[in-house]
């Protein structure tokens, strides 16, 4: 874990690195929050993720067969080419 320490203006440097692979340029605008004893901070202009999870559900649908019978076809077809 990497250490910082705080200014008596309550100023910080964040290590090159981190800066790096979190993408903070000079200038940047970071919101700051704190909770549980966490402080978090986080990129403004970070874009936050506008669609849910639930997005992605049936999104294999139909790839190894409609009905159960292709599925099931399928899926002894694969266990059948697996070395023994």
């Amino acid at each position: 874990m990497t250490q910082v320490r705080v200014r008596p203006k309550h100023q910080i440097t964040i290590p090159t690195r981190i800066a790096e692979a979190a993408h903070i340029k000079p200038n940047d605008v970071l919101d700051v929050s704190y909770a549980n004893g966490v402080v978090t901070l986080i990129p403004a202009n970070r874009k936050e993720r506008k669609e849910s999870v639930m997005a992605y559900a049936g999104i294999a649908q139909g790839t190894w067969g409609q009905t159960t019978d292709e599925i099931d076809a399928n899926l002894q077809a694969t266990r059948d080419s697996w070395e023994r």
